[in-house]
C-alpha cells in the first residue's frame, strides 16, 4: 500500500495542532505518516507535541518560515521517508475518517497524474462549503471560490476538476512535486497554493475534486490573530501571481478593475474602523506591484531534507 505524509504546519497553535493530530488517529489509511513543520513557536505547544504524539515527526524552525517555506520542509521531509503522497493539511481542520483513503483512490484512478482535494465545509455550519475547488480569470485578475457558503445539494459532483487547491487541504502524488517543485517560499503566506496550482496545471496535471473526500475547517484562525498581516500578504502575492502568470495584455485589462477592488476594500475596512489594514492594503499595492519577482521557473525548489 502506498505511503502517505501528512504535512501540517504550527505556530503558537497547540490548541489546535493536539486535536488535529488527535483526529488523524481516526483515519482508516493505514500507510500513514505525519510531520509537524514547527515555525519558531513560542508556546510549548511542540513539547505536548513529542509527549503526546512520539510517532509524529518534528521540524523545529528558530524563526516563522511563513506556510510557503515550512510546507516546503515538510514535503522534503515526507520524500525523505518514503512518501507517495504528500497530503498539506491545515492545522484548524478536522476530517472524515475515510478522506484520505477516498483521496488516494482517486489519485490512483487517475495513474497519480492528479492533484485530489475535498469538499471543505465551514466549522460554523458543516452543511455549507468553505471550498470545493477554485476558478482562475486571469483577464478580470479574480482568483474565485465559488462554492463559497453554498449549501453542498451535488451541483460540484458532475464538473470534478477545478483550476487551483486550497493548502488547506490537497493530496499530491510524489511524482506531481518533484515534476513542479514546491510553494514560492517567496510569498511567505496566502495565495501560494493559487500560484502552485497554477504552475502544477501549466505542466501538464490536473486538480481534481473528490466528492466523497469531506473536510471541515475553523477559518483563518491565524489571519484572524493579525488580520492587517493577512491583508498584505493576500494583496501583494494576488499581484506577484498575476505578474507572473498573466500575459501582458491580461494583466493591462485586469488592472483597469484592481483600483476599484481595492478602493471597495478599503471603503469596508474604514468602516471597520481598521486604520491598520487599510495602510496594509496599500503597501501589498506598492510591493505587488513594484517589487520583485521571480520568475516561475525558478519558484518552490525543493531539496531533499
Amino acid at each position: 500500500m502506498k505511503k502517505v505524509c501528512v504535512v501540517i504546519l504550527n505556530w503558537n497553535g497547540g490548541d489546535l495542532t493536539l486535536p488535529c493530530l488527535e483526529d488523524l488517529r481516526k483515519s482508516d489509511y493505514p500507510e500513514l505518516a505525519c510531520v509537524i513543520v514547527d515555525n519558531g513557536s513560542a508556546d510549548n505547544s511542540i513539547e505536548a507535541i513529542v509527549k503526546l504524539f512520539p510517532e509524529v515527526g518534528v521540524i523545529r524552525n528558530t524563526e516563522n518560515l511563513g506556510w510557503a517555506g515550512g510546507s516546503n520542509q515538510g514535503i522534503a521531509w515526507g520524500l525523505a521517508h518514503g512518501a507517495d503522497y504528500l497530503l498539506m493539511l491545515n492545522n484548524d481542520a478536522w476530517a472524515d475518517p475515510a478522506m484520505i483513503s477516498n483521496l488516494v483512490a482517486a489519485a490512483t484512478k487517475l495513474q497519480d497524474q492528479v492533484v485530489a482535494i475535498p469538499k471543505i465545509y465551514l466549522g460554523s455550519d458543516p452543511t455549507r462549503f468553505w471550498f470545493a475547488g477554485g476558478r482562475v480569470s486571469f483577464w478580470t485578475g479574480l482568483f474565485s471560490n465559488p462554492a463559497f457558503n453554498l449549501i453542498d445539494d451535488g451541483r460540484f459532483d458532475s464538473s470534478p476538476e477545478v483550476e487551483y487547491a486550497s493548502g488547506c487541504c490537497m493530496l499530491i502524488p510524489k511524482g506531481i512535486v518533484e515534476r513542479v517543485g514546491g510553494f514560492d517560499h517567496s510569498f511567505f503566506s496566502y495565495v501560494e497554493d493559487v500560484e502552485w496550482s497554477i504552475r502544477c496545471r501549466s505542466a501538464g496535471f490536473r486538480i481534481f475534486l473528490c466528492p466523497s473526500a469531506k473536510l471541515w475547517h475553523d477559518v483563518s484562525v491565524t489571519g484572524k490573530k493579525r488580520p492587517a498581516m493577512m491583508r498584505y500578504y493576500l494583496t501583494r502575492n494576488h499581484l506577484w501571481t498575476l505578474r507572473r502568470h498573466a500575459s501582458p495584455w491580461q494583466f493591462v485589462v485586469a488592472m483597469l478593475l484592481l483600483p476599484l477592488r481595492s478602493l471597495l476594500r478599503m471603503v469596508r475596512l474604514a468602516g471597520a474602523g481598521d486604520g491598520e489594514s487599510i495602510a496594509a492594503e496599500l503597501r501589498g499595492l506598492k510591493d505587488g506591484l513594484l517589487g520583485a519577482v521571480a520568475p516561475a521557473s525558478s519558484a518552490g525548489k525543493l531539496e531533499r531534507a
